[in-house]
This record gives structure tokens, C-alpha cells and sequence, in this order.
């Protein structure tokens, strides 16, 4: 009863040696394991041309898939550009109207400083309302 755990160890390794032979084994295949796949002809292949034309496959979607991502890329590029030139047009304009209604509504004595202060928010108001409408 005490040699149990010994003989089970054995028998695991054993089985794990035959694992990785049958697993080695079929893996290399012979040359005429490697001719018997047929094209849709029924003529023999070569496992090495099917492997050439998955790989012919594999570097077009990958080539796709990278102009894809160029694209979306330049579109982001594009788009965020068209935001900043938004964003600048609203600070313009948004700091014209903020200036006059500004020193419209100062007091006698500080036109100018309620047309600073009115165009200052003004160009805070027109640039964050511009960006608005340009989300990338």
C-alpha cells in the first residue's frame, strides 16, 4: 500500500512521455500525410501552398486594416482641426459682441473697462459654445 503513490507517479509520467511523443508525432507529418490534402481540382496540395495562400490572405486584411486605421485617423486629424478653427471663429466673434455689449452696459465712467471685461467673457462664452458643435 505504500508503494501506491510511487507507482501512480509512475504511471502519470509515463503517460505524459506518450502524450508528447503522439503530440510530437502528429504534428510532423510525413510527406505524404502532406501531399494527400486536395485542391478543389482533387489535386494533391501541399500543406506549405495552403499555408502560402492563408498567408497571401492574412497580409491583405492586415493591409486593410491598417488603411482603414490611417483613415480614421486623418478623419480625426481633420476633425479636430475643423473644431479648432470653430473654436477660434466663436472666440472672434464672441469677443467682438462681449466688448460692445460690455461698454453698453458700464456706467458713465467705465466704458472701457466693461468693454475689456464683456470681451474677456465674451471669447470664454463664443469659444466653448463653437466647440459645441464639433465633436470629433
Amino acid at each position: 500500500m505504500a508503494n501506491i503513490p510511487l507507482i501512480a507517479s509512475g504511471v502519470a509520467g509515463a503517460l505524459a512521455v506518450a502524450g508528447v511523443g503522439f503530440a510530437l508525432g502528429t504534428a510532423n507529418l510525413s510527406q505524404n500525410a502532406m501531399e494527400r490534402v486536395e485542391d478543389s481540382g482533387g489535386k494533391p496540395m501541399k500543406l506549405a501552398s495552403i499555408e502560402k495562400d492563408m498567408s497571401a490572405q492574412k497580409v491583405a486584411a492586415a493591409e486593410w486594416r491598417a488603411g482603414e486605421a490611417q483613415r480614421a485617423a486623418e478623419d480625426k486629424i481633420q476633425c479636430e482641426r475643423d473644431r479648432q478653427n470653430a473654436s477660434n471663429q466663436g472666440a472672434v466673434v464672441g469677443g467682438v459682441a462681449g466688448a460692445v455689449i460690455g461698454s453698453q452696459l458700464a456706467g458713465s465712467g467705465a466704458k472701457s473697462e466693461g468693454a475689456v471685461i464683456g470681451g474677456l467673457g465674451g471669447v470664454l462664452a463664443g469659444r466653448q459654445i463653437a466647440k459645441k458643435d464639433h465633436r470629433c
